[in-house]
């Protein structure tokens, strides 16, 4: 029996916040309120780069979704829906992500995909959304299979996955 769990997109959801809290960090910069640095051009990349990323996200997420389901059917355990699935789900998420860039700055391959995010010359909150478009074809999503043969459902790891950026953030 497939179980079709539809949760809803954190990333998209969180866009408007992501706007202003960049728009803040804006003004505080150019008011003194804060030290920092923007560079409108800069800026617009990172905004660009993190819309590209939401529409790769779109078009090519359903790949790794897809080749996730297909892995479901060897699970361990169901862990169904919780907020205990939830919250382990979540810290183990965020593991995932620790070893994925541990290997994106270790791996060529992987920090080719990666390396965009480090190419702004200003740290601010836009930098945070300079992400790329071409994530699929390391098959680093494949870091996330154990967390599906351990029962945790493809959309539970996608949500998670989704609320990992937000916090990143």
């Amino acid at each position: 029996m497939m179980d079709d769990y539809n949760f809803p997109q954190v990333t998209q959801l969180a866009i408007p916040f992501f706007v202003v809290a960049i728009l803040i960090e804006l003004w505080l910069v150019r008011t003194g309120r804060a030290k920092g640095s923007f560079e409108t051009r800069d800026t617009l990349t990172s905004l660009m780069m993190g819309t590209g990323n939401v529409v790769a996200g779109l078009l090519l997420g359903v790949v790794s979704y897809w080749a996730l389901l297909w892995l479901w059917q060897f699970r361990v355990f169901n862990l169904g829906l919780s907020i205990w699935v939830f919250l382990v789900a979540f810290l183990l998420d965020d593991l995932r992500y620790y070893f994925y860039h541990r290997i994106a700055h270790r791996v060529r391959w992987v920090w080719a995909e990666h390396v965009n995010h480090h190419s702004s010359q200003h740290y601010n909150l836009s930098t945070a959304l300079r992400q790329s478009w071409t994530g699929l074809f390391t098959f680093m999503f494949m870091l996330q299979a154990p967390l599906v043969l351990l029962g945790f459902h493809p959309a539970v790891i996608a949500f998670t996955f989704g609320f990992n950026l937000v916090w990143q953030f």
